[in-house]
């Protein structure tokens, strides 16, 4: 998808979004002194239009680049951006520990996206393309100000450990990465399920921002968080309920049925099923195990209470 055919979604001229890459949804903001950009281009080749795009809107420096979590589809672009000029990368400090972690893993991975989708050129300038890790990072909340607007950066770790948001009062916007992904299937691989939706709860009531950027599809209103809520609270549900049976469970139909929640490519099928099967297995052993330490403290407290009659 060449950027050049739809410019991306401006918002008051100053914030501007691009929701028709491959891979994720990606933001970029005008302050008075130069470029903010929130989350990078996979594709090389849309790194390098992003950056012309950019470019041609205002000729500024890009300033900064923020990840909002370690997810290789977020932080692969950034040497392209910056063009090898000094610049912020900033990201939460588990952040930067997965990505020095497993970042040329996740390179590995894209490129291989890229050569089955049939863009080995890109592919080939992924290779050779430096990953560039964070060289700011943060625990809880982080302000920048480089003139209006100013960036709020917070720490929000239902999704994964590292994920933030970038929230920008000014606007009442909120990019919230990988909290919320419309269109396309959360990856629950780290998740903290009901802190979750404790955030996606606080999104859907407007608490947070009147206009929300998901982590993957277009801008929302805080009620178009609602899909993947319910399918995170459907999810939740299913496995409370199979935690602890005595009967062996079967993952199959579990699986399937939230396989119809999401469309999912074709030469995708087979990831995002493992994906699903996996994210279900952890979750059923987290509350199985949450069963039995409170069935566990519970027979403690009776014998206890036994004991002093």
């Amino acid at each position: 998808m060449e950027l050049e055919e739809k410019p991306p979604l401006s918002l008051e001229s100053r914030i501007f979004i691009e929701d028709h890459l491959y891979f994720s949804t990606i933001g970029a903001v005008r302050t008075e002194r130069g470029w903010i950009c929130i989350d990078t281009p996979a594709d090389p080749l849309d790194a390098i239009r992003w950056r012309q795009t950019l470019q041609t809107i205002a000729p500024l420096p890009i300033l900064a680049v923020i990840y909002t979590d370690a997810s290789r589809d977020r932080v692969l672009g950034t040497a392209i951006l910056l063009e090898e000029r000094p610049g912020l990368v900033i990201a939460h400090h588990q952040a930067f520990e997965r990505i020095k972690s497993h970042g040329e893993m996740g390179r590995q991975q894209v490129m291989d996206t890229l050569i089955n989708l049939g863009q080995s050129e890109s592919a080939e300038i992924l290779s050779r393309t430096p990953l560039v890790l964070p060289n700011l990072t943060f625990s809880d909340r982080l302000v920048l100000n480089f003139g209006s607007p100013v960036l709020i950066l917070e720490h929000v770790d239902g999704a994964s450990p590292g994920q933030i948001w970038v929230r920008i009062p000014e606007h009442d916007v909120v990019f919230v990465g990988d909290t919320v992904t419309l269109n396309a299937h959360p990856n629950l691989s780290e998740a903290d399920l009901e802190r979750w939706l404790e955030q996606l709860r606080q999104l859907q009531a407007g608490r947070v921002a009147r206009r929300v950027v998901p982590g993957r599809g277009p801008l929302v209103d805080p009620k178009g968080v609602s899909p993947v809520l319910d399918y995170l609270k459907t999810l939740l549900k299913r496995v409370k309920t199979l935690a602890g049976s005595r009967r062996k469970v079967e993952l199959g139909p579990l699986v399937n049925e939230f396989m119809a929640y999401f469309p999912v490519p074709e030469h995708e099928r087979e990831r995002i099923q493992r994906r699903i099967r996996l994210s279900i297995e952890r979750l059923l052993e987290l509350y199985t195990e949450e069963k039995k330490t409170k069935a566990g403290k519970a027979a403690t407290a009776k014998a206890g209470s036994r004991k002093k009659t």
